[in-house]
């Protein structure tokens, strides 16, 4: 099953999630390709079966960077005729969206947007997304919204329990998927 980790991060939370399932992946068999977004990133979606997509939130949406290249890859779909009335699924392509948060002010629901805006770019290219994981990450901006926000002590988040909790959740997954991969 040809898997790919595409991510953006700024402050380097969602790096250390998007290493996390590079990690468990490879721990499951699947050799995968991590990729961080870059403003000319070419890449072809559709030759992997297995997608992570993932950003850390921005207001609500995912990183600028990140929306710039989902725009692309729907406008180069399109002119090639990719994008179907219904959005059926594609057989055999999967998906999940990932993002970190800090949820100061609301918590996670502070990236429901945000993964609900991968969801729908990713649907539209017909994949199946069969999950969106949210993870809290320290806030780079002013401390105290690490300490006085709805979630309390955020301060070094992603920690290491929050990074097993996505390999547990990537070893959940490859085993459901294990009639695609033989």
């Amino acid at each position: 099953m040809r898997t790919l980790v595409l991510f953006e991060s700024l402050g380097g939370n969602t790096e250390k999630v998007a290493r996390a399932i590079s990690e468990a992946l490879t721990d499951n068999g699947a050799i995968p390709h991590l990729t961080k977004v870059e403003k000319n990133l070419a890449i072809d979606l559709h030759s992997y079966d297995l997608v992570f997509i993932g950003s850390p939130v921005i207001d609500w949406l995912p990183a600028p960077v990140m929306m710039d290249f989902a725009r692309k890859i729907l406008h180069d779909a399109s002119n090639k005729g990719l994008i179907l009335p219904a959005a059926p699924a594609q057989p055999g392509k999967f998906a999940v969206c990932f993002g970190t948060f800090a949820g100061p002010h609301i918590g996670e629901h502070e990236a429901l947007p945000m993964t609900a805006w991968l969801r729908s770019f990713l649907e539209h290219l017909r994949f199946t997304v069969l999950d969106a994981w949210h993870v809290v990450g320290t806030f780079n901006g002013r401390n105290h919204l690490n300490i006085q926000g709805r979630l309390e002590d955020i301060r070094n988040r992603p920690h290491a329990g929050d990074l097993a909790d996505i390999k547990n959740r990537v070893a959940g997954l490859m085993a459901s998927l294990q009639g695609w991969r033989d």
